[in-house]
């Protein structure tokens, strides 16, 4: 028992040394003056739609970059995309939807703003 009990000690203890690691590197190479960044989503079907946007916001949140978009893109014009991604909208305002032909736009646009 008391291996076990040592195994998970010293598991526990190199995920909590790789994540300061991963902190300080991430610290040192960052940059002085971040720039903007946009993640783009390709969103096929509604099935799945709420699950890619969380998972890209916490990404963002990870990444710590920043001035930090997630810009949603609704291939097929799912109507059921489109719902999730305005009561999203209204909770995180780094997210937008737009339309295939209207991604160069919304990159443009974040890129104007700074």
């Amino acid at each position: 028992m008391e291996i076990v009990f040592w195994g998970v000690t010293a598991a526990l203890a190199a995920l909590g040394l790789i994540e300061l690691v991963r902190m300080l590197v991430f610290w040192l190479t960052r940059p002085l003056r971040p720039g903007a960044l946009t993640l783009v989503l390709s969103i096929e079907d509604g099935e799945e739609c709420e699950q890619l946007i969380r998972a890209g916001l916490a990404r963002l949140q990870w990444m710590d970059w920043g001035t930090c978009r997630l810009v949603c893109v609704n291939k097929r014009q799912d109507p059921q995309v489109e719902g999730i991604c305005k009561v999203l909208e209204r909770r995180y305002p780094q997210l937008t939807l737009c339309k295939t032909q209207d991604l160069v736009y919304h990159i443009l646009q974040s890129d104007q703003a700074d």
